[in-house]
């Protein structure tokens, strides 16, 4: 079956980039990550003439444990996209909303020419952009860590080529007020990206021939064939994944929440950096 799909959804891939911890991997490479190394995406959005950074919150969670393991306990994103750009942090997960849990989403807000610098444009959020439910179809909007690797330029500089991929699945006659969506189609032929792993943060949106909007963050993307070996309930491809379900009431509210409280918590941070550095300095780090 052919699901229609406009132009804005086609050129979705300007509203997301690739985010990687802001880790730098030596003189070569600078701070581009290594190919093998974990990335996800980053949704940019603008929502009542503010902009964000949004992501899944596992992402930053995954992200922060991997510097803490490294002794950096703030140390902070990049979106490699060239030339680059850092995201401080922090990002902010909204509370739940009973009966719903906390979302797996994290906010940030950022300067509204961050996404200019690399190239990249948030998506406007507006209420008359929200879907009609249930939704036939949407396509997810990312960047699969397994499609990243390392490439030259001209002048035989290390570069990484980060493919962006849409990926169209059917809705499953989802009422729209679920707190998740899955969306999922089976594929006739294998694609040349296998796996949607790094995917996760990326916009989801509904279209139609003329319009589209806003329904989602991808939470988790299956493999679109399952790896040898691995037990699966699936054999033919397929794709297949879920996303935290947004609209503009429920993105005004968390961004609401973020506004309120991010300021006192990169606060807190700078305070805890500072304490760090003035106990190194005299001597006394734990």
């Amino acid at each position: 079956m052919t699901y229609p799909i406009n132009d804005g959804v086609m050129n979705a891939c300007r509203h997301a980039a690739t985010i990687a911890r802001l880790k730098f991997q030596g003189l070569e490479r600078g701070l581009v990550p290594t190919a093998a190394s974990e990335t996800a995406t980053v949704t940019f959005i603008k929502i009542k003439d503010k902009t964000y950074a949004v992501t899944a919150r596992h992402v930053i969670e995954t992200l922060d444990n991997l510097a803490t393991r490294d002794g950096n306990q703030f140390e902070g994103y990049s979106c490699v996209q060239s030339p680059g750009v850092a995201i401080n942090g922090p990002f902010l997960t909204p509370p739940p909303d009973y009966p719903n849990p906390q979302p797996d989403i994290a906010i940030c807000p950022v300067h509204e020419r961050l996404p200019g610098r690399i190239k990249k444009t948030p998506f406007e959020v507006c209420p008359q952009d929200d879907a009609k439910w249930p939704v036939s179809h949407a396509v997810a909007i990312g960047f699969p860590t397994v499609s990243k690797h390392d490439t030259k330029d001209e002048f035989d500089r290390v570069r990484l080529a980060l493919p962006c991929v849409h990926a169209l699945a059917e809705g499953l006659n989802s009422p729209g007020s679920s707190d998740q969506v899955q969306f999922h189609s089976e594929i006739s032929d294998t694609p040349s990206v296998v796996s949607l792993s790094g995917m996760s943060g990326g916009p989801v949106f509904w279209s139609d021939d003329t319009n589209h909007g806003l329904i989602g963050f991808v939470k988790e993307a299956l493999d679109v064939t399952p790896k040898d070996g691995e037990e699966s309930f699936y054999t033919e491809p397929k794709v297949n994944f879920i996303c935290q379900r947004v609209d503009f009431a429920i993105l005004e509210k968390w961004t609401q929440y973020v506004d309120a409280n991010w300021r006192n918590e990169r606060d807190r941070i700078n305070a805890v950096i500072e304490k760090e550095k003035a106990a190194k300095a005299t001597g006394c780090a734990p």
